[in-house]
């Protein structure tokens, strides 16, 4: 699992590892976040709009490019699931992206992205990462920059994501692996 990394920068990064985005006149961070927007159920042209500097057909080619190069969502039994959020600056205003990962294996489980974060936005995002659990898992918010908005507004119980530990940076600066 990569440790102080955003949920743009793990999108980015995977996305550009399976080679999704094959053509390179729309930065992948807009890519992402449109591919986002699109799965929380906007429309392309509405996308486009919210993002700018992109068309819809630009919008609409990330969204599929993503998702079909994502894993099919299985159900299983999880003992942790890792939710982070990231703000974008998009051509009209801050858009929130939503991240869920497995907290042992690291695997993307779910993102989603909306321009305003709402209580109801939260919901939908966590019944849709519930819905590829078998159990009940602890369920851990990031925290700082990375702390997904209107999470503490569902009433639910949340375990805080925990810093990494001394001894864990040190090993990692003397090993190289950041």
């Amino acid at each position: 699992m990569s440790l102080g990394k955003g949920p743009m920068s793990i999108l980015s990064d995977w996305a550009s590892s399976m080679g999704a985005f094959r053509r390179n006149k729309v930065p992948a961070e807009k890519k992402v976040v449109a591919a986002a927007l699109c799965n929380s159920g906007y429309s392309y042209r509405g996308v486009a709009a919210m993002i700018g500097g992109m068309s819809y057909i630009a919008a609409r080619d990330a969204y599929l490019a993503l998702v079909t190069s994502m894993p099919q969502a299985a159900k299983r039994s999880r003992r942790e699931v890792v939710v982070d959020g990231e703000d974008f600056a998009g051509g009209s205003g801050t858009i929130h992206l939503w991240l869920a990962r497995d907290g042992q294996t690291g695997e993307i489980m779910a993102f989603n992205a909306s321009p305003g974060p709402t209580a109801e936005d939260a919901a939908r995002f966590l019944a849709s990462v519930g819905s590829q659990c078998a159990n009940r898992p602890a369920v851990r918010l990031g925290s700082g920059d990375r702390a997904p908005k209107c999470m503490a507004n569902l009433d639910l119980y949340f375990h805080p994501a925990s810093p990494p530990s001394l001894i864990g940076r040190i090993g990692k600066l003397l090993l190289g692996n950041q």
